[in-house]
């Protein structure tokens, strides 16, 4: 009985002990600064509000500003999102993803001045802990409008884990770590991140660069064509 409570002990003490660790890992990595953006390059794009179909309200946000990093990084001519989002509250009266029903995508393309703009959705964000099965798991997805309102690409996500406790003697103990280290170190923000960078990922470039392209060369071609072409009086 002894020995069983001093193994449950070094057992906590053990995930007090991985959690302070990590809390320092974290502090350091955020004194690292990454590596510069590329230049942004290409038409400008924003971020619309997303869609939070989940019971958290910090889900969206967390996703939302780790595809705009993510995209960034890749170069994308992003408009920040604190000044789309003031356009768009201004302009529009819309301050949640859930209000863009009541509009479209080009109408929000013309309110915030940019050639295509992404919508978001956050369609899972469960996390379950009971101690024996702890599992978290995050699933999103977001489209590319261009600034005639078609969707020009759509892409998705999910990220999975699943904690169980392996038996045996120390099983209460292995429970009180598991639940501990779910809770201290297996936050949902990490999964959410990983979401919006494998979707981002996924998104091919110079998508509106070619529908601009095509465009610019049509209004060459009309302004080439002479009155009587197009049916004018001389």
């Amino acid at each position: 009985m002894e020995i069983g409570k001093r193994r449950t002990a070094r057992l906590l003490l053990c995930a007090l002990l991985l959690s302070s660790v990590a809390a320092c890992g974290g502090r350091r990595a955020a004194l690292r600064e990454g590596p510069p953006l590329p230049p942004a390059t290409g038409p400008k794009v924003a971020i619309a509000p997303l869609e939070n179909r989940s019971n958290d309200i910090d889900a969206s946000g967390i996703i939302r500003s780790a595809f705009a990093a993510e995209i960034a990084r890749r170069g994308w001519n992003l408009e920040p999102t604190e000044e789309s989002d003031r356009a768009l509250r201004e302009k529009m009266g819309i301050n949640y993803g859930g209000q863009l029903a009541s509009t479209t995508p080009e109408q929000v393309c013309r309110a915030l001045g940019v050639e295509g703009v992404f919508y978001g959705e956050v369609r899972e964000w469960n996390k379950t802990t009971t101690g024996i099965y702890n599992q978290v798991t995050v699933t999103a997805s977001f489209e590319l409008y261009d600034r005639d309102g078609t969707r020009v690409w759509e892409g998705s996500d999910t990220q999975s884990k699943a904690n169980v406790p392996h038996g045996g003697r120390d099983i209460g103990a292995e429970i009180a770590v598991h639940a501990l280290g779910n809770l201290l170190l297996n936050p949902m923000t990490p999964y959410g991140q990983a979401v919006a960078r494998h979707i981002a990922g996924k998104l091919p470039s110079g998508l509106l660069a070619g529908r601009e392209a095509a465009a610019a060369q049509d209004n060459t071609t009309q302004d080439a064509v002479t009155p009587a072409e197009r049916g004018g009086t001389r």
